[in-house]
């Protein structure tokens, strides 16, 4: 959809992305700053604040305060109803609210859900990634029906310099999974270590690289106590998102074990190259592949074992099934797609 830019900034007025988390590379985090490249990028005013940012309330108002915003856009439920709580202000402005996961799956189902309803009732439109949490959040709550707005995350990545297996450690024969994730509670990275634990006690060849930050410490160091004697198992900690690209290159096939997802975007960035995805059969999930064909869902370890043997022993498998991944996120994944969704959204509410 072509939208005129010019209708976005009115008056010079810019639009305001709250996202809870900046400092390390969360999905809330990845998101927001994607939205913001590729909007500007349509000549669109926009600024990205983190509640991380030492000075974040004093810089809301001041922005409110000389008129600098036009509209206020907030990401994740429960983190933007706090956010309102403390700085009622914006309440002058059009808001949009972006649902990305753990607020649906697991704080509106919490002790915190009047606080992820309030936040739902002030906003003029909520933005979900798919619609089988459009069609859930509307059975659940009709009220919010009109409000709701399906737009699926892009998936863009950027070229780095190509790493040989040989660096990691990793010889040409070897089975590579990688798991791009956090070590975070809500990832679940002990069930790709009891899956694949079988596994690897049938195919020495088995490797598994965990990739993201250490965010939860208690969790981290429970997860880095028992890889330590997992000779197949690398943690690669956080790589920058402009190198990730190279990661997944090494890898036959990627995994997410989470319990709680809004949309599977590290597997999906994966998937973009061509490698089939594994995936916890949980709400965020469901309904982005196609079970057998861009590769399987698993609802529990011995479903992830039996999914990973298949891979590991049928090579034509796990090439067709890298093809069609790769195919599906250009199908329907596309960066454009999200960033002229955002601009229109935006253009009706300040028309």
């Amino acid at each position: 959809m072509l939208v005129n830019s010019d209708t976005l900034h009115l008056n010079s007025k810019a639009i305001l992305l709250l996202t809870p988390f900046h400092r390390s590379q969360r999905g809330n985090s990845l998101t927001s700053e994607r939205i913001q490249t590729g909007l500007k990028q349509m000549g669109i005013d926009i600024d990205l604040l983190s509640l991380e940012d030492k000075n974040w309330e004093q810089t809301i108002r001041h922005g409110l305060a000389t008129a600098r915003y036009s509209l206020a856009h907030g990401f994740h439920g429960l983190h933007f109803a706090r956010v309102l709580e403390k700085e009622p202000g914006l309440y002058r402005l059009p808001l949009v609210l972006t649902m990305t996961g753990t607020d649906i799956n697991l704080d509106l189902a919490g002790v915190d859900r009047d606080l992820v309803l309030q936040s739902m009732r002030s906003v003029q439109r909520i933005i979900l990634f798919n619609q089988q949490f459009e069609m859930e959040i509307a059975a659940a709550y009709p009220e919010f029906q009109p409000k709701l707005l399906s737009i699926p995350q892009g998936v863009q990545l950027e070229d780095s310099p190509v790493i040989s297996r040989q660096e990691l450690g990793l010889q040409d024969k070897d089975f590579v999974f990688i798991l791009p994730s956090g070590l975070r509670k809500v990832k679940n990275i002990d069930l790709a270590l009891d899956a694949l634990s079988g596994l690897w006690s049938e195919y020495k060849q088995v490797r598994l690289l965990i990739m993201g930050a250490a965010i939860e410490e208690e969790y981290s160091a429970n997860i880095l106590q028992r890889i330590q004697d997992m000779t197949w198992v690398s943690y690669l900690g956080e790589i920058p998102h402009n190198q990730v690209k190279s990661y997944y290159q090494l890898a036959d096939v990627v995994l997410n074990t989470s319990v709680s997802e809004g949309q599977p975007q590290a597997a999906l960035e994966a998937m973009s190259l061509s490698i089939p995805a594994i995936l916890a059969a949980v709400p965020g999930n469901i309904g982005i592949i196609e079970h057998g064909i861009q590769g399987f869902y698993a609802g529990n370890s011995y479903e992830l074992l039996e999914a990973s043997r298949r891979l590991i022993l049928d090579h034509k498998l796990k090439k067709s099934m890298g093809r069609a991944a790769g195919q599906l996120v250009r199908l329907k994944f596309q960066p454009e797609a999200e960033f002229s969704a955002h601009a229109a959204l935006y253009q009706s509410l300040l028309a």
